[in-house]
């Protein structure tokens, strides 16, 4: 059986495993001791961000997928501010793959795949509601998305947000999802302020592959392999969100 058809099965296989009523009770996580002094900021962050992770998980996968679009929504949050805040021509939010995770090109193991490599097409694509989902547009240009927010709604020149399949090109990452908005999005960002729509994504890859490859402790990101370090950590959350894929392949694996 060749791997992408070994791919589809298991996600059908998720598929239906999602739909089985669970019935287990929460256990409950306790509260963790938490670094003092102004060095151990981040460090305060990642162990607090660890702790929600475990308790999300404890609650099942659901929980896990909504922590996902909670981090999403506040990377999300810093990339408004910095649209919003900062009116410098040149000033572009850090919302693509490089700026939140680190150079898509890098080797990532000993046959020297980097995560373009490793993650792997899927035959099917999918669709998600934008305001249910981790969707990272990355919008540029201000009076595009001004404009896109007077113009966007209910009532208003566009009415409700619909994809332009001519407009609006993306790709998604399983099992979170993830979706990465490479075309429309200024529209998309006003979408996601204004209350969302649906999207049909472009691709989907499995990208079970680079979650097995790399790990975080919050700081940097390091091959498990040899535990070199292949970028520092830029975005907490996002580092949070590379987590949670983690545990989202564990969960499924002990279930």
């Amino acid at each position: 059986m060749d791997r992408e058809k070994l791919d589809s099965l298991m996600l059908l296989a998720e598929e239906i495993d999602d739909s089985l009523p669970r019935r287990r009770r929460p256990e409950h996580i306790p509260y963790p001791e938490l670094p003092k002094g102004a060095r151990n900021a981040v460090a305060r962050q990642w162990k607090s961000l660890l702790w929600s992770i475990d308790n999300a998980e404890q609650h099942g996968k659901h929980a896990l997928q909504g922590l996902t679009v909670a981090l999403a929504r506040v990377i999300i949050g810093e990339g408004l501010q910095g649209l919003i805040l900062n009116a410098q021509e040149s000033y572009k939010p850090p919302l693509d793959i490089p700026d939140l995770l680190w150079n898509e090109d890098l080797p990532l193991n000993k046959a020297g795949q980097s995560m373009r490599q490793l993650a792997v097409k899927l035959p099917r694509t999918i669709s998600v509601e934008l305001n249910e989902t981790a969707v990272f547009p990355s919008p540029w240009e201000r009076s595009r998305f001004h404009g896109a927010l007077q113009k966007l709604g209910p009532g208003r020149e566009w009415g409700p947000w619909k994809q332009d399949r001519r407009n609006h090109f993306s790709f998604a990452w399983r099992p979170w999802p993830v979706v990465w908005v490479h075309n429309g999005n200024h529209s998309t960002m006003a979408a996601l302020v204004r209350g969302g729509g649906k999207l049909k994504c472009t691709e989907t890859f499995y990208f079970a592959p680079v979650l097995k490859a790399v790990n975080t402790d919050g700081v940097n990101w390091s091959r498990a392999d040899t535990g070199s370090v292949i970028e520092k950590v830029r975005s907490l959350p996002m580092a949070g969100i590379f987590v949670i894929g983690q545990r989202l392949l564990a969960f499924k694996r002990r279930r």
